[in-house]
């Protein structure tokens, strides 16, 4: 499913449960509902076991295939209208702040490296100008 939002998803797969068990009078199986959503089963897999978490559905295995119902579609309103993303891209985003932040100390740790370096070497050419006018009152 391309709509990237449960709360979208779960409308839709429920839909699909209502228009089927209408047609055939009977519970719908998993494969009914993803071809009429024209998506894989296991898309419809997936929703179906958010939505079975959350009390929307029930599912029943019966002799190789699972059979869908609705239980209470009001809790559908529960589900946040955003879009859903995914561990992976939570965990990148949470790398890619974490680089950042790396990136940020050893730009701090360079920067005060710098620094030093640039202190070490003024106080060396004091001391030389220092020799180098003592040399010069010398003589």
């Amino acid at each position: 499913m391309k709509v990237n939002s449960l709360y979208r998803e779960a409308h839709l797969v429920v839909a699909a449960l209502r228009i089927i068990e209408y047609r055939n009078q009977s519970p719908p199986c998993l494969e009914d509902v993803a071809q009429m959503l024209s998506v894989s089963a296991e898309e419809v897999l997936r929703v179906c076991r958010k939505l079975k978490s959350m009390g929307i559905i029930e599912t029943v295995e019966k002799s190789g295939e699972t059979r869908l119902f609705i239980t209470d579609h009001l809790r559908i309103e529960d589900i946040e209208d955003r879009p859903e993303q995914s561990s992976i891209s939570e965990e990148l985003e949470k790398f890619h702040r974490q680089k950042q932040s790396e990136r940020k100390t050893i730009d701090e740790l360079k920067a005060g490296q710098e620094q030093k370096r640039k202190k070490v070497q003024e106080e060396i050419e004091r001391k030389l100008k220092d020799r180098m006018s003592k040399k010069g009152d010398d003589t």
